[in-house]
């Protein structure tokens, strides 16, 4: 659509030059200065073209609100070990993670 409407108005300001005052065919210099009114529309209508061509279109996206996660502080129990075991802190194999595990004295 675009396209349609620039190519419409480029043949619009080309015409409109070509019927500008100025040298006719049959009649010579008909007033006007020379060149004023031949190239000042097609320039105006030419900015305007590539102005509103070379301007982004506008997107209008809602606005993303991100909440943190609350941080939950669970108490921790502090539990004696049953006779013959104590506690000790281990790293597990399988996650590469510290655990604290009930090993036999």
């Amino acid at each position: 659509m675009k396209k349609v409407v620039l190519a419409s108005l480029l043949a619009l300001a080309f015409i409109s030059s070509a019927e500008a005052h100025g040298w006719h065919r049959y009649g010579g210099w008909h007033g006007g200065c020379w060149g004023c009114g031949s190239w000042v529309a097609p320039a105006v209508v030419g900015g305007v073209i590539g102005y509103e061509l070379s301007r982004p279109s506008v997107v209008v996206t809602d606005p993303v609100y991100v909440q943190q996660q609350p941080v939950i502080v669970q108490p921790s129990v502090v539990q004696q070990p049953p006779v013959g075991y104590h506690w000790q802190e281990m790293i597990d194999p399988s996650t590469n993670t510290k655990k604290i595990v009930l090993v036999p004295n």
